[in-house]
């Protein structure tokens, strides 16, 4: 087992043995290296010995005589858990007895094999299957911390919707969105520029720098560098720097990276409409940050709702300047009404669209939207891989969560909830 997070990897499993009796150590090793190669097997004959060995390997599972000669057996159990607590351990006796069964595995362990007959014929049987059953488990936490994270991810992207698009100030706008963003990603710095209409020049709009940091000239290299990059349409991507990075743009900024004391930085583009807007900058001065992929999709959604905000308030600007001196004022304000009422429609829409997905699986909410298109359950069932019992279960399903009787009430209530177009 890897160091990191437990994680299982494919090379051959590690098995701590912790036995003292000489005959049984021989006969299990023995009936595990016939049946289950792939285990390769440390013995250890002492309690504390092990769980030195547990605090400095990792292993893939743990295979116990209950009876040790130094310390109690259950009292073990509950000391490896604490350290390990994914560990499978399988604890075996010469006690056939129930109620040491429930206490062995209410302890932490997760298999119970009794010392009867030939039974280290079953050992190896057990070590494989203890090892699925963790893997099955690992691979359900990283799912359930990819949706977690997903639904926090959306959450936080929803808020800043709503904030970035309840004003039409610029200044607030920007002032908004930068704070907020130094908040949820911890950075050093939270950096918003702006590019003229001819692209030739950028701003710094807004900084959120920690009081301990110097804040970024708006004539560093970092950003004229970056700017270069925006101007052709193949580069308008984010772009992730570390200190130690080689390739062009990094070693062209090194020399501001040390003077500001960036150890990991990322930027993304302000595009709307195809038309660059600004970009975003964060880093982070104590650590060499690794922005995972997840996080710059995000960064690059609340990026596209930044540009989006700030093109609709350069425009209300705009607007609100020409309303002085022509007589289309009432004109003109009705179109920007027209703007915000959209914007609100817009967040509405998200709103009701994020309630729909707390009651409903992403499943259940496919299955929706195609039963809204008018498609049968044979052609939901075509569309969406699946058979059509599965689709009728789920029609079924919809019915009972959201309480409606009949299809044509799930075609109504996914139009109201801007679950189809």
């Amino acid at each position: 087992m890897s160091d990191k997070n437990n994680a299982w990897s494919p090379e051959k499993r590690i098995a701590l043995f912790l036995a003292d009796n000489e005959d049984e150590i021989k006969l299990c090793c023995d009936a595990i290296k016939a049946q289950a190669p792939l285990f390769a097997i440390e013995v250890i004959k002492n309690g504390h010995q092990a769980l030195d060995a547990l605090r400095k390997n990792n292993y893939d599972l743990v295979v116990m005589d209950f009876a040790l000669s130094d310390m109690d057996g259950e009292e073990w159990i509950k000391s490896c858990h604490e350290l390990k607590p994914y560990c499978p351990i399988i604890v075996m006796t010469a006690n056939d007895n129930t109620e040491l069964a429930v206490k062995v595995i209410v302890a932490g362990a997760t298999d119970f094999l009794p010392k009867i007959g030939s039974y280290q014929s079953f050992l190896p049987r057990a070590l494989v299957t203890n090892v699925q059953r963790a893997m099955l488990l690992e691979n359900l936490r990283e799912t359930y911390k990819r949706v977690e994270q997903s639904s926090k991810d959306e959450a936080l992207l929803n808020r800043l919707i709503i904030t970035i698009h309840g004003s039409l100030d610029l200044d607030y706008i920007i002032d908004k969105a930068a704070q907020n963003i130094s908040d949820e990603f911890k950075s050093s710095r939270t950096i918003i520029c702006t590019i003229s209409e001819n692209l030739e020049q950028v701003k710094v709009m807004r900084q959120v720098t920690s009081s301990s940091l110097s804040a970024i000239s708006e004539k560093s290299i970092i950003f004229s560098r970056y700017h270069d990059l925006l101007l052709s349409q193949d580069e308008r991507r984010p772009l992730v720097v570390n200190q130690d990075d080689s390739f062009p743009f990094a070693v062209d900024v090194r020399n501001d990276l040390t003077t500001y004391g960036i150890k990991s930085m990322l930027m993304v583009p302000l595009i709307y409409r195809g038309r660059l807007m600004g970009f975003l900058h964060l880093d982070d001065c104590y650590e060499m940050r690794v922005w995972t992929p997840a996080q710059i999709n995000l960064l690059s959604r609340i990026a596209n709702q930044l540009a989006i905000a700030i093109s609709q308030a350069k425009l209300y600007q705009m607007l609100e300047t020409q309303s002085r001196s022509i007589d289309k004022l009432t004109d003109l304000c009705s179109q920007l009404n027209s703007v915000v009422n959209s914007t609100q429609r817009f967040t509405e829409k998200h709103e009701s669209q994020e309630r729909v997905r707390v009651k409903l699986s992403t499943r259940e909410i496919e299955v929706l939207q195609k039963v809204a298109e008018g498609l049968s359950n044979r052609e939901i069932a075509e569309t969406l891989h699946i058979t059509e019992g599965t689709t009728e279960v789920h029609v079924s399903r919809l019915r009972k969560k959201l309480n409606l009787a009949s299809r044509a009430a799930l075609v109504r209530y996914a139009y109201e909830n801007h679950l189809a177009s």
